[in-house]
């Protein structure tokens, strides 16, 4: 039997939603696909769920941006400075303006293979509709070149993407929504580091079913989430 390849494994990487630890390696390992560089059945999953619910992500965004009042906790990741805490407004018209981009360009390419008229950059509705009901057709598109901007925020020129990194990208956005807007929400935290970073920041909010990290972003099943304890467990115990 032939060996799979890296372009094999799940194209969400060490995010993977479906990812076993493998006792030989040492560590986690996503999972397989039949498709190089696709996604796993259960992080595909994880894009339809993070699709369904960025329109309320984006509209709660706006009604933090426009109360100059909400201030993000002094406490956690980057947080270890004695200064005021930065107010939550000013970075959440900035993801906002991410979940329109994102979403504009996801619909831009199942437009074109729909040979349908592109919507409008600003009908971010419209857009994550045609997602959500699209999904197979935005997880076909190839690799292709599109203008963006580049990393450092200051230029803007051509980048290549296509419908699974671009899919992928939506599950970003809705794991960012939730850290940011998570002052208002119920989270049972984890005693134990997130393995993957070592930040304290694991948890399950409240009504959801994966455990993850608003750190790094991983997140585990409840089987793979009371695995992962246990080898923790034992390895902390080796030290005390």
């Amino acid at each position: 039997m032939t060996t799979p390849t890296p372009s094999h494994q799940c194209r969400a990487g060490q995010g993977c939603r479906g990812r076993e630890y493998d006792p030989q390696a040492g560590q986690w390992l996503p999972a397989l696909t039949l498709r190089p560089r696709f996604l796993c059945p259960t992080c595909i999953r994880a894009v339809e769920s993070a699709s369904a619910a960025l329109w309320e992500d984006y509209l709660t965004l706006h009604r933090v941006f426009g109360d100059t009042t909400v201030r993000a906790p002094s406490t956690g990741v980057g947080s270890g400075t004695p200064t005021p805490a930065v107010p939550v407004n000013v970075h959440a018209d900035a993801l906002a303006q991410d979940i329109v981009d994102t979403a504009h360009r996801c619909a831009l390419c199942i437009a074109d293979r729909l040979g349908r008229d592109a919507p409008a950059e600003h009908a971010t509705g419209v857009c994550l509709d045609l997602i959500e009901q699209n999904l197979p057709v935005l997880l076909d598109v190839g690799e292709h070149e599109a203008m963006a901007w580049h990393r450092d925020g200051e230029s803007w020129g051509v980048t290549v993407q296509d419908g699974p990194g671009l899919a992928w990208r939506l599950v970003g956005l809705h794991q960012r929504s939730s850290a940011m807007l998570g002052v208002t929400r119920g989270r049972d935290r984890s005693p134990l580091p997130c393995p993957h970073c070592e930040h304290s920041q694991l948890g399950r909010w409240h009504g959801a079913e994966l455990f993850d990290c608003l750190a790094c972003g991983s997140a585990w099943t409840d089987a793979d989430y009371r695995r992962m304890t246990t080898i923790l467990s034992d390895d902390y115990r080796e030290f005390a």
